[in-house]
């Protein structure tokens, strides 16, 4: 399984540069954005001593700030400073969020754009929310690349091998058996063949979603566009007309972006 890892990208590993930012993407999630050193070190499977000295030089640069009160750790002010500067250079974001707010108007629903994290974490990194009873979500939420529509639009276009392997570690919303495994790889193909995939409740309970993928110019799959609603207001055989209309929105967006 090795060697599928590598066919879909030579790693080169620096360990404290790779620490200190599963540092940063803990302290984002919310369930730890105020966190002890013992805590961040039990949840990434570092001594604590390497933890504690990794805390203090990102603590320097303002990346993380101590809080003397509670002896915790949380994100820094600067990476508010670091955002807005990223958030400049991404002008592909200020293109798709018209689609995205377009996308709710029209369905009701929750619209999100999702972008790949290395190689096996998925976030949102945009959102347009539904005002009426919709679904809310947190932009910079983490997901594994085998949860929901969205990761099967990234699961789809990968090497076969390398899916499997990813869906087995069993690491998102999910695990999945045999069985299942065989019919992710029939929605696979009909995703291929509609440009868009649909799953409804079975990675989160009375949660529907449509996604699609979007390319770049090598043609692969650089994010995904998705609708998400409660089953309790959508008939999952209803969902394919908004997957007509996902497909159309995500391929016009893959031919802008790949004019930057």
């Amino acid at each position: 399984m090795e060697n599928a890892k590598a066919k879909e990208k030579k790693k080169y590993s620096v360990p404290a540069l790779e620490n200190a930012f599963g540092i940063l993407k803990l302290l984002s999630r919310k369930r730890f954005s105020e966190s002890t050193v013992t805590e961040i070190a039990n949840a990434l499977s570092l001594s604590p001593a390497t933890c504690y000295r990794i805390l203090q030089s990102l603590e320097n640069l303002s990346i993380v700030r101590y809080l003397e009160d509670k002896k915790r750790y949380t994100l820094g002010p600067y990476l508010v400073v670091l955002g807005e500067r990223a958030k400049e250079h991404l002008d592909y974001i200020s293109v798709i969020m018209p689609y995205l707010e377009d996308l709710t108007r029209q369905t009701g629903m929750t619209s999100i754009l999702v972008n790949k994290i290395g190689e096996e974490k998925l976030a949102i990194i945009a959102k347009s929310e539904a005002s009426d009873f919709g679904v809310s979500v947190s932009v910079g939420r983490h997901f594994s690349i085998t949860d929901g529509s969205f990761g099967m639009c990234f699961l789809a276009y990968m090497d076969k091998e390398l899916r499997e392997y990813y869906l087995k570690q069993a690491q998102g919303l999910k695990s999945f058996s045999e069985e299942d495994l065989q019919l992710i790889e029939r929605d696979i193909e009909n995703l291929k063949k509609t440009g868009y995939a649909i799953t409804y409740g079975e990675y989160i309970k009375g949660l529907c979603g449509i996604a699609a993928p979007i390319f770049d110019t090598r043609n692969k799959v650089e994010m995904s566009i998705e609708l998400i609603g409660f089953t309790s207001q959508f008939e999952k055989e209803d969902l394919h007309v908004k997957g007509k209309l996902m497909k159309e929105v995500a391929d016009e967006i893959s031919r802008r972006i790949r004019s930057f």
